[in-house]
């Protein structure tokens, strides 16, 4: 199954951009959730580093009410990623498969340490797509990068081994992708990721550049003449049943000036955080001013 990743996905959703077009707002297409501010990393291009963070947990019970409110809104596809890890949410799962059973198309973006065969057993069949932030093709870049348990590496890359037969095993039809973020200390291994996961059973992998966000204290730049050569290089991997995504256009886009002077995504889109709080994009973490409300306290329709 071939994945479109640089193309615009309103393109799917006529309907809702006429609704837009003819009375100024619509329900969201697509809602992105933090169950936790928690991770277990701590990724040296996290585009969250400026924030200060007391653990919290989504409550998990108020979230099935609010899933199931979204569906029967007009939300139509829901993605848990958020501040921080997921699926160390206790209860990641309960609510992955509850909003399953309310008819949302469902993601995950991981780092893929709680990624177990116990969870991929009970998650793949709710997903459309699992992507595992990987970035790195070895034990020693991954530590340095990702700051964790220098055995994650290979307990992540088990993990997706044993989660791509799953799915083979059982006919799913969810998409695993497992996903290099370019930075200068994984630039050597772009082609040896590429390898590596060729042979693991995962549907793609996804390279693509890093962005920084505007309030990040890290810096990481990428002359783009580094990258002269690559894709052609990777895409040798590509074969049945794999797709390489080189994200060639986000890297035209990252060098381009901005040529729009508001965002129209807005009405389309919204970010639920652990604590509940509704904001437009990842710009607003903890910015009160930008807040339209908290779906943990009130209605998700009312926000």
């Amino acid at each position: 199954m071939k994945v479109e990743v640089d193309s615009h996905k309103l393109i799917y959703h006529p309907d809702r951009v006429a609704q837009w077009l003819s009375t100024g707002d619509c329900p969201p297409v697509y809602v992105e959730i933090g169950l936790t501010n928690r991770c277990n990393h701590r990724c040296i291009f996290c585009a969250l580093d400026w924030l200060e963070k007391k653990p919290v947990f989504i409550d998990a019970d108020v979230l099935k009410e609010r899933l199931t409110e979204m569906k029967d809104f007009g939300v139509r596809s829901v993605m848990f990623a958020g501040e921080g890890e997921p699926l160390m949410h206790p209860q990641a799962a309960e609510i992955i498969e509850h909003a399953y059973h309310a008819g949302l198309d469902l993601s995950v973006s991981t780092n893929g340490v709680f990624f177990t065969p116990d969870m991929a057993r009970r998650i793949l069949p709710c997903l459309k797509w699992i992507r595992i932030s990987l970035d790195a093709a070895s034990p020693i870049v991954h530590h340095q990068i990702h700051q964790g348990k220098i055995s994650d590496f290979e307990t992540i890359y088990d993990n997706i081994v044993q989660a791509s037969r799953l799915k083979r095993e059982e006919d799913l039809s969810v998409v695993i992708g497992v996903q290099l973020l370019i930075i200068p200390e994984n630039l050597h291994e772009i082609v040896s990721f590429t390898r590596l996961f060729a042979g693991s059973g995962a549907d793609n992998v996804q390279i693509k550049p890093y962005s920084k966000h505007p309030l990040s204290i890290n810096r990481f730049v990428i002359d783009p003449q580094l990258l002269t050569g690559v894709e052609e290089e990777i895409m040798a991997f590509e074969k049945e049943g794999f797709q390489v995504i080189f994200r060639s256009g986000t890297i035209d886009r990252l060098s381009e000036e901005r040529i729009y002077d508001r965002c129209y995504g807005l009405p389309f889109y919204a970010l639920i955080e652990a604590d509940g709080s509704v904001i437009p994009c990842n710009l607003y973490h903890e910015n009160k001013e930008y807040t339209y409300g908290n779906c943990i306290t009130g209605s998700f329709v009312d926000v």
